[in-house]
């Protein structure tokens, strides 16, 4: 879970009280109820900071670098939070930043906090450019937000060949080296800025595809299963198609506060915009919701299922249909994929094609899958609800053996769908 907070602040972008929350958004207690809520749930706490806005005028007077990690060591030990996704971090050089966050992490790991996350933008179009500004900064992350959201939304609507996508994890150039680890990155489909898009419009914006909803969802569960931290932008589990079409020029000309469009109420209340007004949207009944969360818990088990989709190892896998070799396929049909570690392998296999069904023989590690064995079905997005919910047992594929010692399972999947096997 992540959430923000304002300092206490009377002027649009100058913070007047460092040790306050604007009175609009509540209180100190009303920030440390909503952390404790979460923890309860077993939930972690990311707070958003901006702190070059908060030192415009006086960031490298003496001390000044030290004086700022305090008062946010202060938030840490008042809110009991598990990290900060430190806004605009690109505008400091690495020496001062590398000072803020070498100040913060000392002091949440004398606190017993030894794992808090300090995420920042990234500064540069490759990972291993941003890879150096982790180490140079003393970050933990950085959000993954320059052309891997395109990337990845091109290959999840079957735009693009795979190849494209899964390029961005290729052991061939260091960028993919640093991706492949998975803990250094966050991988981005939709945010609250999209300066990564032409135009401001979310995933789901302008579709035509019948089955939106699990195209939405197998997008998500794109991130869940490949190497990354996942961040899911709220209304996605709910396949909201905010973007800036909706701007009426015959009564605001111009392209103007465009992000207003992407940025929905949740919970209309009395102000809802778009005719929302006391509109609640948050539905876990829904469809896309239900497949994320599906594809969530498998990757959040403490088997080695969920620790390979966490940790494991991501391969791209070659598959054949209607009896043509096995290659790595184009846009628009069946892809697989798998994340082993040691000896487990998690398959994941997601028809790119909006309109049609799609069908071909997935190659799998032979090790791994002797002869007469099967992989057993975690999640299919044509399964009932109930289904999504509580997965049934014992639906498998059997594993085939072909004269050139692959190991293959068929798999068939309806338009826009997903299937993960182990």
């Amino acid at each position: 879970m992540a959430t923000s907070f304002e300092l206490e602040a009377y002027h649009s972008d100058r913070i007047q009280d460092f040790l306050n929350i604007d009175p609009h958004f509540g209180t100190r207690q009303d920030l440390r109820d909503l952390i404790d809520a979460a923890h309860d749930r077993r939930m972690y706490v990311i707070l958003d900071v901006v702190y070059n806005q908060s030192a415009d005028n006086w960031f490298y007077k003496n001390d000044a670098i030290a004086a700022l990690a305090r008062v946010y060591q202060y938030w840490i030990a008042l809110s009991d939070c598990d990290g900060f996704r430190i806004n605009s971090l690109k505008h400091f050089s690495p020496e001062d930043s590398r000072k803020f966050c070498t100040a913060i992490h000392e002091y949440a790991e004398s606190i017993g906090k030894d794992n808090f996350l300090l995420t920042g933008e990234m500064t540069s179009g490759s990972m291993s450019g941003a890879y150096i500004d982790i180490i140079g900064r003393n970050l933990t992350a950085v959000l993954d937000s320059v052309h891997a959201p395109n990337e990845l939304t091109a290959f999840a609507k079957g735009l693009v060949h795979p190849k494209q996508f899964f390029d961005l994890y290729s052991e061939n150039n260091l960028a993919g080296e640093y991706r492949q680890i998975g803990t250094y990155h966050v991988s981005i489909l939709d945010d609250d800025d999209m300066s990564f898009r032409n135009h401001k419009q979310r995933f789901a914006a302008n579709s035509n595809v019948p089955n939106l909803y699990e195209q939405v969802a197998h997008a998500v569960g794109v991130q869940l299963t490949t190497p990354g931290i996942p961040a899911i932008y709220y209304g996605t589990e709910q396949a909201f198609h905010g973007n800036e079409g909706y701007h009426d020029n015959s009564i605001e000309g111009g392209r103007f506060a465009e992000d207003r469009y992407i940025k929905e109420a949740m919970f209309g209340g009395a102000f809802g915009a778009f005719q929302t007004a006391g509109c609640h949207f948050f539905d876990i009944e829904h469809p896309t919701y239900l497949r994320i969360a599906a594809i969530a818990r498998i990757r959040n088990s403490h088997d080695k299922i969920g620790k390979a989709l966490r940790r494991g190892h991501h391969y791209l896998r070659e598959t054949s249909f209607y009896d043509s070799p096995f290659s790595i396929p184009g846009q628009g049909e069946l892809v697989a994929w798998s994340q082993t570690l040691f000896d487990t392998e998690v398959l994941m296999v997601l028809n790119t094609n909006g309109l049609e069904n799609r069908g071909a023989e997935v190659t799998v590690d032979t090790y791994m899958h002797p002869p007469d064995s099967t992989m057993t079905f975690l999640y299919k997005s044509d399964w009932s609800d109930s289904y999504l919910r509580y997965p049934p047992r014992g639906q498998t594929v059997a594993v085939q053996h072909l004269d050139d010692r692959r190991a293959t399972v068929r798999i068939d999947l309806p338009p826009s769908g997903m299937a993960i096997l182990a």
